[in-house]
């Protein structure tokens, strides 16, 4: 059987997440054999993987198999910016949108959840708006040649889920991934596993949890295109600064 790699994309992460604008990666291969080149779509969505909004990002890039890290530039579009990633020895590459700053905006906590709040709504009574700024980050992992999808190594900052082993899936196998925020396990954490296509099927994403050690392992039973992500909330940084919303997502192939 031959393998392929996935690609991956990011904690109180629920279905209805999937009615929100999305962040992902889409390489046009993700096995490129010995191709010098891949091109790569980045886009927001809510339908994996249709592009409705283009990402914007200062830090796209790619990190070779020879672990350094160089700037890529994106051709932007309305709907989509598009990246050409030179590949040159064998190896994974994980090409990355970094991490991105966007909004940010007024939430209250509710029974342990996030609320968030239109422009000029105001929070229920007894509850406290907080400023909550967005923090997002798509990855995915291209393989070239024949030397092995070895898992990258992780940044250690910023919310990270990554392929434990190779990145490499086949239907009806398990794939674990785990899930680290500045290096550290996100132990009892939601993740969804999207497939593509699920407007149409009508398929609702999978939720599974991580456990202590911050890993989560789905089990895909069809080969295609899938996406791991999730949402992570936290404090500031400082006193008196915003509360944090990390978003990571990773997509990835699945082959028969």
């Amino acid at each position: 059987m031959r393998r392929f790699p996935l690609f991956l994309a990011t904690a109180g992460l629920l279905v209805a997440s999937a009615a929100a604008h999305s962040p992902y990666l889409l390489p046009n291969a993700f096995n490129v054999g010995e191709r010098d080149h891949v091109t790569v779509e980045a886009s927001f969505t809510e339908a994996f993987f249709a592009p409705e909004v283009a990402m914007k990002s200062d830090d796209y890039h790619v990190v070779g198999p020879d672990g350094v890290k160089t700037a890529l530039t994106p051709t932007y579009f309305k709907d989509v910016a598009i990246l050409e990633v030179p590949l040159t020895a064998e190896g994974a590459y994980r090409i990355s949108t970094g991490a991105r700053v966007g909004r940010t905006a007024k939430a209250y906590e509710k029974d342990g959840n996030w609320e968030f709040l239109e422009p000029g709504e105001a929070a229920p009574e007894g509850a406290a708006a907080v400023d909550m700024i967005s923090l997002t980050s798509a990855d995915t992992i291209v393989i070239k040649g024949k030397s092995g999808g070895a898992a990258p190594a992780p940044r250690g900052a910023g919310l990270e889920l990554l392929p434990v082993t190779d990145a490499s899936a086949a239907a009806g196998s398990p794939v674990t991934f785990r899930l680290t925020f500045e290096g550290k396990p996100v132990g009892n954490q939601p993740v969804l596993l999207h497939r593509s296509g699920e407007s149409y099927s009508g398929a609702a994403p999978t939720e599974a949890k991580t456990g202590d050690d911050g890993a989560v392992t789905f089990t895909p039973d069809a080969a295609g295109v899938y996406l791991v992500m999730t949402r992570h909330r936290v404090g500031p940084e400082a006193e008196g600064g915003p509360h944090r919303s990390f978003t990571a997502a990773l997509t990835f192939e699945v082959v028969p």
